[in-house]
């Protein structure tokens, strides 16, 4: 998962109404996958289902329920983000773009803020001391908010566990053997949502399926010889062949 995506997505709806079309828009969004088995209505208060639609609809349903603490509910988000290991809260946490935010509206200014969070958001932007957030349920709109770090109301952050930088095609053909990408349609989608050229990764993903079963029939001998018809790809195909033969034993 790349955080830009759910960052672009967060920033489209700036300006979006509540009761409008747009609006609808996210709630259906948020009830394809009905967090917490929880039907969101637009008479919701809505900045939590506004995150939980963002992160459906940069990286699909399953990506999005795994990676992130999916809800309606602000608690509940904290308590999911601190069970998945995504919980920040300490000052000298510096957030960063695609963190939510969540704010605890009672927080005095004074001391360690504790307090159960009244909202949440996305941040789109990060400076130095400061970060840009885009919210849902912002005064009834979506809009944007300006705060500074270790700022009153911040009550902390979810992180969540983005890969930013793309692994080697030898790498992420071996996750794709391995089954980490699913199959068919889901597959697609994910490596797509992942940066990578699903055209290309499945092209060698085939090729190299296709050399795996003709060294298990046989075809390639054993041993250096083996090595020496294989040329540049047997590492990769060993590689496979033994994952497979460790698989069935």
């Amino acid at each position: 998962m790349k955080r830009d995506k759910i960052v672009k997505v967060a920033i489209s709806y700036i300006g979006t109404n509540e009761g409008s079309s747009v609006h609808s828009d996210i709630i259906h969004i948020f009830n394809s996958v009905k967090p917490d088995g929880y039907t969101a209505t637009v008479h919701d208060p809505w900045c939590a289902e506004f995150v939980t639609a963002c992160a459906i609809q940069a990286y699909g349903k399953k990506a999005a329920a795994e990676n992130f603490p999916l809800s309606a509910s602000c608690p509940v988000i904290v308590r999911k983000a601190k069970a998945m290991g995504i919980w920040k809260e300490s000052d000298k946490y510096m957030p960063k773009k695609g963190d939510w935010i969540l704010y605890d509206w009672d927080d005095s200014g004074k001391g360690d803020n504790k307090g159960e969070p009244d909202h949440v958001g996305i941040i789109t932007k990060v400076s130095e001391s400061m970060f840009v957030v885009v919210e849902g349920n912002y005064s009834n709109m979506v809009k944007t908010r300006t705060m500074w770090k270790n700022g009153k109301y911040v009550r902390g952050f979810v992180a969540p566990e983005y890969s930013d930088k793309k692994k080697s095609d030898t790498d992420i053909i071996k996750d794709v053997l391995s089954g980490k990408y699913g199959t068919g349609a889901d597959r697609k989608r994910r490596l797509k949502d992942a940066g990578y050229d699903y055209n290309s990764i499945q092209r060698e993903v085939s090729r190299i399926t296709y050399l795996t079963k003709a060294v298990l029939s046989g075809a390639y001998g054993t041993g250096e010889t083996r090595k020496k018809k294989l040329g540049a790809d047997y590492n990769i195909v060993q590689w496979n062949v033994n994952r497979l033969l460790k698989e069935t034993r």
